[in-house]
């Protein structure tokens, strides 16, 4: 079973969409960034997280599992972020989590590259970039599984 598949399951945690600036989805896509360091996070457990690289780039560009989700101080972000490859430096993490006692490190693992870049609108009608993330639907994830496994084929 695909961890596609695994998302339309109630326990397999939920898909999203999830906004990341193109110098770091390049990083987990290659993958040297296995963390990605949020203000806040999903209510609902994730289990994967499809990528779409913000401006300029504006395309779904890969797929990453969610392997744990951690809440803590800045602190201890930036030993998860040393550890784990953050992709940022000491002083903006600090920056970033500025004024929050605590923030959220996204353990990602599993990570596939799309063979190409994928409109976000042929798989999310009326799609809006999301300002952090978006659920996915059961009928999106199902489309976005569509177009990845049509553009192998074809390869």
């Amino acid at each position: 079973m695909t961890n596609s598949q695994k998302c339309l399951l109630p326990q397999g945690g939920r898909a999203i969409v999830l906004s990341i600036k193109p110098k770091y989805a390049e990083l987990i896509l290659a993958g040297t960034k296995t963390v990605e360091l949020r203000r806040m996070w999903a209510a609902e457990q994730v289990g994967m997280i499809v990528i779409y690289a913000s401006s300029p780039v504006c395309r779904l560009v890969g797929r990453v599992n969610v392997q744990d989700v951690v809440r803590a101080a800045p602190s201890t972000l930036w030993k998860h972020s040393v550890q784990r490859g953050g992709g940022l430096t000491r002083r903006e993490l600090f920056d970033y989590f500025s004024g929050k006692d605590a923030g959220y490190a996204v353990l990602l693992d599993d990570v596939v590259k799309f063979e190409k870049m994928i409109e976000p609108q042929a798989v999310i009608e009326n799609f809006s970039a999301p300002q952090s993330f978006r659920y996915l639907s059961a009928a999106e994830i199902r489309k976005l599984e569509q177009k990845v496994r049509i553009r192998k084929a074809k390869q």
